[in-house]
């Protein structure tokens, strides 16, 4: 039997600290999902940048070197590999600072590392937003889920509901001020 990431091959006659760390790693995959994602922007060098992660991950454990804190330890390599992404996709016209993005990708891994912390109150805040969202009228839901669950472009959104793509922005834009609102006022 197949498991998430394909860690078949090391569910049946590993340590068991490696399998701790693979329901770890799985567990957090979110996490981490969100983390490189969010920086790569383009979801099959994601996947890959995650599952090139889990490799080192493994490979760690089994020379012995198993990571103390190892959300920290995955982005901190999801970090190097995602530094390594955005060299290789440079053209030679564009000049950055290899000082700056890594500056920059030191202050996104600190706003992870915080969230951690905050692990709890992010949970109570997703369950205030599915209430919230579950308490709109079904055509606002239908928005809601053609733009962020099916990904739909403005337009494609915008043609689905026979609107102006204005018209879809500003109803966005009213539809996600409505779900701050109603998260507040269930957090407080």
């Amino acid at each position: 039997m197949s498991g998430p990431l394909g860690l078949q091959c090391y569910v049946d006659n590993t340590p068991e600290q490696l399998n701790r760390a693979a329901a770890r790693f799985v567990a957090d995959r979110h996490w981490l999902g969100a983390f490189v994602g969010g920086l790569v922007r383009d979801p099959h060098a994601a996947e890959d940048i995650i599952q090139e992660v889990w490799v080192r991950l493994a490979s760690a454990i089994e020379k012995g070197n198993a990571p103390e804190n190892q959300p920290a330890w995955c982005r901190g390599t999801a970090k190097n590999l995602v530094l390594n992404h955005w060299r290789s996709k440079r053209d030679s016209k564009t000049i950055t600072d290899s000082r700056t993005d890594e500056s920059f990708l030191d202050r996104v891994d600190l706003a992870f590392t915080e969230s951690e912390t905050d692990r709890g109150r992010i949970e109570e805040r997703l369950a205030a937003l599915r209430t919230c969202v579950d308490s709109l009228p079904q055509k606002a839901r239908t928005v809601l889920t053609l733009r962020y669950l099916q990904k739909q472009s403005l337009s494609e959104v915008a043609v689905a509901l026979d609107l102006s793509e204005d018209a879809v922005i500003k109803q966005l834009y009213r539809l996600r001020r409505a779900l701050l609102l109603c998260i507040k006022a269930k957090l407080s």
